[in-house]
């Protein structure tokens, strides 16, 4: 959820610009506020949601928005429906369920989903709850760290440059800041605990940029 943190959103816009990104690509609708924010800044966001009361809700929400297209899919075979795409897009990961059936360490969404993305190397991706030492996802007592993803992204694009978020660049957004119910739930949530306050995220980048509270790893 970047649209909770007002300075992610500020790094996304300067990612978009710097690369010339017109669609959005993002796994894990929700409820759909992600999706509204970001089509006030993209041509074109196109979104996934698997459980289909979320679908449903989302769908509805975003039904006035002529610049978002909403599907209800699991993400790793969404993904595989932008192979063919021409010019740079964003991919923002934010899809956080695992297959309980995989042996632990393998159950994370978002390794399928990378592996969704290998043959499209002009992109740009971000992982949204990444382990940098902000909130973050933990599965089986495995963080979604750098380890756990990197050989996968640079199957992708062997020349990523990577990228992470720091605490003195957050700017979470205030409760009293929520513009309809579904925005205020999830912020009294965000606030709820510092670790939900300020998550991490992972730019994953084609080539080197410069971009205040944006920090170099890997």
């Amino acid at each position: 959820m970047s649209w909770t943190d007002k300075a992610s959103l500020e790094h996304i816009k300067k990612l978009r610009d710097i690369f010339k990104v017109k669609l959005f690509v993002e796994t894990g609708t929700f409820n759909g506020n992600n999706a509204r924010v970001q089509s006030k800044n993209f041509e074109t966001i196109i979104t996934c949601e698997l459980n289909r009361k979320s679908f449903n809700h989302s769908l509805e929400k975003l039904k006035d928005y002529e610049n978002v297209i909403v599907i209800n899919e699991n993400s790793p075979k969404f993904l595989k429906r932008f192979t063919n795409l021409n010019g740079p897009v964003i991919f923002y990961l934010d899809a956080h369920f695992y297959n309980i059936n995989l042996p632990k360490g393998k159950r994370f969404i978002v390794l399928d989903e990378l592996d969704s993305l290998r043959k499209i190397k002009d992109c740009i991706i971000i992982i949204h709850d990444f382990d940098n030492n902000l909130g973050h996802i933990i599965y089986d007592n495995q963080p979604l760290n750098f380890n756990l993803l990197k050989d996968k992204l640079l199957k992708i694009n062997k020349n990523f440059k990577f990228y992470t978020n720091e605490l003195s660049s957050c700017d979470p957004k205030k409760v009293e800041e929520a513009e309809d119910m579904d925005e205020l739930d999830n912020l009294i949530y965000a606030w709820s605990k510092p670790e939900k306050t300020y998550r991490g995220f992972l730019y994953c980048l084609p080539e080197e940029v410069k971009i205040d509270g944006l920090k170099r790893i890997g």
